[in-house]
């Protein structure tokens, strides 16, 4: 790992921990506003509409926004008019196939018609994102993120005290979007190279083909949870108090989410050595954050919910409850897929997402009928195609995988005794307990953080000082 690359990718990861940071606190504000302005059946309503639309944008770009991250002739401009007539057609078919989604709720068509345009606003934004990424380059994209967030919150928050409901949320999205990608439009300008060159489209299609494929399917497994319970329980409240409690189980996820590791592996990816050591980092900050929240939710559920979202949201304190472990359990999911996509393993990345998309689809099928949304919670545990990227990850990375298993054993286990030693001493769900919890997850940060710092050091290393990451 050569001292610049390492040293972007410090600052670079630094940069987005301070944007998601920003970005974190302002979702906290709103998700506490919008709970008590909206009700949750507008919630619902909301995440259903949203979630169509997110997976249609798929067709949007047939996997060149992934393929852009990794394809060394930088088309740029190629992919962005490729995307914007694409944009135009998916939203056409929206607006016709909108009157189908009735059995959802009857209000949903006009919803989808209107949040539809997001999937143009957010296609602006594709190709100079992916180009600050890329480059490493991401502390550039704070204040477009930031102001996004600000947008969000002010026009959603606006609206809901005006009485829009589920409008409120869908004004503040799509402000918020177009917001978002004229700033970095404007941070962009004169150093992307532009070029259009529709020749390369047939060649760019067919490397793209399988990533398109596998964020179509990781859509689905992400998103179609709130379908089965819409479609199961045909109740748009349950859809609301089931997507808060997820939101709130994976908010510290989104937050922590390494995205310099991509950029940095396709740097690193003739130098196995650094390409071991860059995704081993990744894994232990994420899972470090990840795991001390997750301990932290279990056993303080009932006072999170209440503080973040109020009155009318007890039934997402036992679905939190369960939800707070799947981050737990989907350590490989993201970032593995990241590895494979790097080494073009991509059919392998494919598979592992079909696998659980079934799981989800039939476990949360049945759970749910059995035992309403907290069945399909549960469903969000028996994710096999995890194990299976674990089994492909371990083939890739040799023996420096069991190395990282030993890290994230270290994760797991340096908080548990600490969160279990202060729930048996004092009352479940008392405020005296939250609090001590916050300084007990204080505590475990700072004792893995101690614990992980070589890791951090030898990876910023100029290469001739590093150290070898299957034995550090």
């Amino acid at each position: 790992m050569s001292q610049t690359t390492g040293s972007r990718f410090l600052h670079s990861s630094v940069a987005s921990y301070i944007s998601l940071f920003l970005r974190t606190l302002l979702r906290f504000a709103w998700g506490m506003a919008m709970a008590r302005l909206v009700a949750p059946e507008g919630h619902g309503l909301y995440e259903i509409a949203l979630r169509i639309v997110v997976i249609c944008s798929a067709l949007r770009d047939l996997g060149l926004n992934f393929h852009l991250m990794r394809d060394r002739r930088k088309p740029y401009g190629t992919v962005f008019v490729f995307g914007l007539g694409q944009s135009l057609l998916v939203i056409l078919a929206l607006f016709a196939i909108a009157p189908w989604t009735t059995g959802f709720d009857p209000q949903l068509p006009s919803v989808l018609r209107v949040l539809s345009l997001w999937i143009l606003l957010d296609g602006l934004a594709v190709a100079p994102r992916i180009y600050f990424e890329r480059e490493l380059r991401i502390s550039e994209m704070v204040v477009p993120e930031v102001a996004r967030g600000i947008l969000m919150a002010a026009v959603s928050i606006a609206l809901g005290a005006l009485g829009w409901g589920v409008w409120s949320l869908v004004g503040g999205e799509l402000v918020a979007t177009g917001g978002f990608a004229l700033l970095v439009w404007w941070r962009a300008r004169g150093r992307i190279p532009w070029q259009v060159d529709l020749s390369l489209l047939p060649d760019l299609l067919r490397q793209s083909r399988w990533l398109f494929c596998i964020w179509v399917v990781l859509q689905l497994v992400e998103y179609v949870d709130v379908f089965i319970i819409g479609a199961v329980t045909v109740d748009p409240a349950q859809v609301g108090q089931y997507a808060k409690a997820y939101w709130i189980a994976f908010l510290v996820a989104q937050a922590v989410a390494p995205r310099a590791l991509l950029p940095a592996l396709v740097e690193v990816r003739d130098d196995p050595e650094s390409f071991l050591l860059a995704f081993r980092l990744g894994v232990v900050l994420m899972m470090t954050f990840q795991v001390v929240a997750g301990y932290f939710l279990f056993f303080n559920a009932a006072r999170v919910v209440e503080i973040l979202l109020g009155d009318n949201w007890d039934p997402a304190v036992g679905l939190l409850r369960i939800l707070c472990f799947v981050p737990f359990l989907d350590v490989f999911k993201d970032l593995g897929g990241e590895v494979l996509k790097v080494v073009h393993q991509d059919r392998a990345w494919l598979i592992t997402g079909l696998v659980n998309l079934l799981c989800l689809v039939v476990f949360g099928a049945l759970l749910t009928a059995r035992w309403g949304p907290q069945g399909m919670a549960y469903a969000n545990l028996l994710l096999l195609g995890n194990w299976l990227m674990a089994r492909r990850l371990a083939s890739v990375l040799g023996r420096g995988f069991w190395r990282l298993g030993k890290d994230l054993m270290v994760i797991y286990l340096v908080p548990l005794p600490l969160f279990l030693v202060t729930a048996w001493l004092l009352p479940a769900g008392s405020w005296w307990l939250f609090v001590v919890h916050g300084v007990v997850a204080a505590l475990a940060l700072g004792l893995l953080a101690r614990h992980f710092w070589p890791t951090l050091q030898s990876f910023v290393k100029p290469a001739t000082e590093a150290v070898d990451p299957s034995s550090a």
